[in-house]
């Protein structure tokens, strides 16, 4: 998905780095030590790394797929999973499309970082810490010397880490957050008694996976997990970037609840479908459906995330614009996905 912020809220072209991982540095450079096919392409399902004392070896410059949860961390939960009082600061954020975001006022993302597809993150092992540094500069230090978390720290930006093995699955527990980040790019807030753990477990050279749970009992009644895979970004390095006291926030406007329109089922109806969305030449399936009154989007099967309607055929994804092409009065033709760079046009499958 590319992030788009709309005429409603005017692009900050700089955002741009949302977008893709920025990896541009030492293209010819292939990564050392690897294991390669015959054809000397990264053999990423070769069996995963070990350290000298047989753990999985985690370092590397890693990708995280999918922004579903990158968007909305509560995409799996239903009415009553969440607080009324998170609900209602997620739905003021949701409409200003990341005006308010810790990244566009160039600040540290925080807890957002474990689920936020458009930043690539260096993981460095070594047997007492592990570093996973961001390309924007921030970092954090996870402590496996046994330490214990603090019950009452000093709340900071990027938390507090420590780290064990459970066999061959790294267990990460943080806390000491402070409350001015969000948990997603949509907003979804949390306080200084954010409790993490995260697992992470590399199936082989090029998979890994992380499962991340949140404990913070005025979002969630009860601790909510999420899932997503990480992969190994070989033969590129990462292309730092840095917020230089953005000043196109000014410029930008955030929607208000008036501006959301309600659209007739038998409208929303018209768009429901597969429609077939190129990238990179492959064709990739965008599949459109209706729930409740609400019209859902899962491309390349990441899972399905609501869209808001601004219009009777233009709807918003966190900010992209997704356009329904229509032959009245029948169903939908096409899609028009408009994003920073330009757009993109899925016809739908016959």
């Amino acid at each position: 998905m590319k992030i788009f912020l709309h005429t409603i809220a005017l692009a900050a072209i700089t955002l741009a780095w949302l977008v893709t991982p920025l990896t541009a540095q030492w293209l010819q450079q292939r990564t050392p030590g690897i294991p390669r096919t015959a054809d000397g392409k990264p053999n990423l399902g070769a069996p995963a790394p070990r350290t000298a004392d047989g753990k999985p070896d985690l370092s590397g410059v890693w990708q995280k797929i999918g922004d579903r949860y990158t968007n909305n961390i509560a995409a799996d939960l239903a009415p009553g999973e969440i607080t009324a009082w998170a609900d209602s600061i997620y739905q003021t954020n949701r409409l200003g499309f990341g005006k308010d975001a810790p990244s566009v006022r160039c600040l540290p993302q925080g807890p957002a970082y474990l689920v936020n597809f458009g930043i690539d993150t260096r993981i460095v092992q070594t047997p007492t810490l592990i570093m996973m540094a961001n390309a924007d500069l921030s970092h954090r230090e996870i402590f496996m010397d046994g330490r214990k978390l603090e019950d009452d720290p000093n709340p900071v930006w990027m938390g507090y880490s420590i780290g064990h093995w459970e066999d061959d699955e790294l267990v990460v527990e943080s806390n000491g957050y402070n409350d001015k980040t969000w948990l997603d790019w949509d907003g979804h807030p949390h306080t200084e008694q954010l409790r993490i753990t995260e697992r992470y477990k590399r199936f082989n050279f090029g998979r890994m996976n992380v499962e991340i749970t949140y404990t913070d009992a005025k979002v969630f009644p009860n601790p909510v997990t999420v899932g997503m895979e990480m992969r190994l970004r070989a033969d590129t390095e990462m292309l730092e970037f840095v917020c230089e006291n953005e000043k196109d926030r000014q410029h930008m406007i955030a929607a208000k609840p008036t501006d959301v329109v309600s659209v007739p089922p038998e409208v929303l109806a018209r768009y429901v479908g597969v429609y077939d969305m190129e990238e990179n030449g492959s064709v990739i399936p965008l599949q459109i459906t209706l729930e409740d009154g609400i019209l859902y989007y899962d491309w390349g099967y990441d899972g399905r995330q609501p869209l808001t309607p601004f219009g009777e055929k233009r709807f918003s994804l966190a900010g992209t614009w997704v356009e329904f092409v229509t032959a009245d009065p029948g169903p939908a033709t096409g899609v028009r996905v408009i994003f920073v760079e330009g757009e993109d046009y899925g016809p739908r499958r016959k």
